[in-house]
């Protein structure tokens, strides 16, 4: 594939995955293998799924597995960030409206103010007279 007369240098990835991509020996594969922990990698997935079809099909549902868990770990995550976003939603208009209180504002110009219910903002009231 290289032109002999082309300079190449051997620890560039680049270089390093061609010579994989093209390589007519096992023991060159192998070599690059232990130069680059990429190609060590691709090398490795290959040598399973070049087996037989129950090690290929082990292979395969346990890689399943692995996004189908990453996937819910995902999700998790992004529903606690929500959950944590409207809890300090809620917390800032709460701390609001104690605030207005403070100013003198009425229930209803505190409920319109903060966009809470009027039993939110009664019981907001509530708690800051005990």
């Amino acid at each position: 594939m290289f032109d002999e007369e082309i300079e190449k240098d051997e620890t560039d990835p680049i270089v390093q995955w061609m010579e994989f991509l093209d390589a007519k020996s096992k023991g060159v594969i192998k070599m690059l293998a232990e130069k680059n922990k990429d190609i060590k990698k691709a090398y490795d997935i290959l040598e399973i799924i070049s087996k037989d079809e129950k090690a290929r099909m082990a292979y395969e549902a346990r890689e399943a597995e692995i996004r189908d868990q990453l996937i819910r770990i995902k999700t998790a995550e992004e529903k606690g960030m929500q959950k944590g976003i409207e809890k300090g939603l809620l917390e800032g208009k709460r701390k609001t409206a104690k605030n207005l209180f403070g100013l003198g504002l009425t229930i209803e110009e505190v409920s319109e103010a903060v966009e809470l219910s009027i039993n939110e903002v009664t019981q907001i009231q509530k708690e800051i007279e005990n």
